[in-house]
């Protein structure tokens, strides 16, 4: 399992161009076995996004312990990535498709004052959100959707269907919580989810909209995008 702080990264997923996580740990995965390794993560968080609880699966052929594994690649990662734990898992296990439920949080700040200590961990929003609006938005999107309005344009239009578990919105003190549970998240789905619930927590909008919009199935629907920065994978469920 890793924790990164994905500010300084383009994402998790390697590329041609940008500094990403992926790329980072098979760098330090082949300085310590010597091997390429192919690794499959639970989540393919965005460029800015963050992980608590991110899985990682790879098949090596070193007689490493995983104990000793943990402490050699924390050695040689960079300071903004870490190995919390490790283990041997069976041969079918994979971190993305043998996961059942994965939470993500979205941290909105809604105090007047920009944040020093939580910059580029939150959105900073200005003027007080609504929560008990936003915990009324956020029912509608319990349940399996068809999520068109609220992913990416690139995801394959037959795969648009995915099952929300839960969708919970609390404050704690100047930090306004967005947690989402769900079987998989498509491309942009929990931003896209956040930007809108904030445009109900603004009263721009009312909180039955979001449902409309889900309804709709047409992403010009959706409000703006929330920031990268507020978003982090807590924990991937098996």
């Amino acid at each position: 399992m890793l924790e990164y702080d994905g500010s300084g990264f383009a994402g998790w997923q390697q590329q041609a161009h940008g500094r990403t996580v992926e790329a980072e740990l098979k760098r330090a995965l082949l300085a310590v076995t010597g091997q390429d390794h192919k690794v499959y993560a639970a989540g393919r968080t965005d460029a800015g996004a963050h992980a608590e609880g991110q899985v990682v699966s790879f098949q090596t052929d070193g007689r490493i312990s995983p104990h000793r594994l943990v402490a050699a690649l924390n050695a040689r990662l960079p300071a903004d990535v870490a190995v919390l734990s490790g283990e041997e898992v069976h041969d079918e296990f994979h971190a993305r498709y043998s996961a059942k439920w994965r939470r993500y949080r979205y941290r909105f700040l809604d105090r007047p004052s920009r944040p020093a200590l939580e910059r580029g961990r939150c959105w900073h929003v200005r003027g007080a959100l609504d929560v008990e609006a936003m915990s009324a938005a956020a029912k509608a999107l319990v349940g399996k959707h068809d999520w068109t309005s609220y992913c990416s344009a690139s995801e394959p239009p037959d795969a648009r269907v995915r099952e929300m578990r839960s969708a919970r919105v609390v404050r704690r003190g100047d930090v306004v919580e967005l947690e989402l549970v769900a079987e998989g998240f498509l491309r942009g789905l929990a931003r896209s989810i956040a930007g809108a619930l904030a445009e109900v927590g603004r009263g721009r909008r009312p909180p039955e909209w979001v449902g409309e919009v889900l309804e709709a199935r047409d992403r010009r629907k959706a409000a703006k995008t929330a920031p990268a920065g507020g978003l982090t994978l807590m924990e991937v469920i098996y």
